[in-house]
């Protein structure tokens, strides 16, 4: 049996460490803007997604109640339709139509966009029945777009039909 070299050190020496740790620093300040570049350019489909996922919430909530439910911009306790960029609302209609009343009931709340995004939608609010179908001819189509370092335009759209079904897809309207 043979033993062990106890002159054989393990390990790293501080100067192997330090090279390694200023090559990962330079490496990683490198990709740093192509990230950020990276995360603008996904972020029409994440928050669009995120809106898909209120929309489907706010159809099961009409489905399983069996209420209106309305999910819309709110200002001064009306749906603007030119507010889609600021949070959202989903709340049981009991009341008027497209407006916040004392007897309606506030289900959840959706922030806002960032500033420098758009997101727009043909229609003041999305309101389902409770058959899970929207109220009317609610069809439309949800057009997110977000400006570049470089000026230009990308975005995605979200079409909902009128049965309450939606569609991600990429879109022109922003250019």
């Amino acid at each position: 049996m043979k033993k062990p070299n106890r002159l054989v050190m393990q390990g790293f020496s501080l100067f192997e460490l330090i090279v390694v740790g200023l090559i990962s620093a330079i490496l990683i300040a490198m990709g740093i803007p192509s990230l950020s570049e990276m995360l603008v350019i996904d972020r029409p489909k994440r928050m669009l997604v995120s809106l898909d996922r209120a929309l489907s919430y706010a159809r099961l909530q009409a489905i399983y109640s069996g209420e209106r439910i309305t999910l819309c911009p709110l200002l001064e306790n009306r749906c603007i339709r030119s507010e889609w960029h600021n949070e959202l609302t989903i709340f049981i209609d009991k009341g008027q139509l497209r407006s916040f009343d004392k007897e309606d009931v506030k289900l959840r709340v959706i922030e806002h966009i960032p500033v420098l995004d758009e997101l727009t939608y043909p229609r003041h609010a999305v309101i389902f029945k409770h058959t899970g179908s929207t109220w009317g001819l609610a069809n439309g189509t949800f057009v997110y777009c977000t400006t570049h370092r470089d000026g230009s335009k990308s975005g995605k759209a979200l079409s909902l039909s009128v049965t309450g079904r939606t569609t991600l897809k990429d879109t022109r309207l922003c250019n």
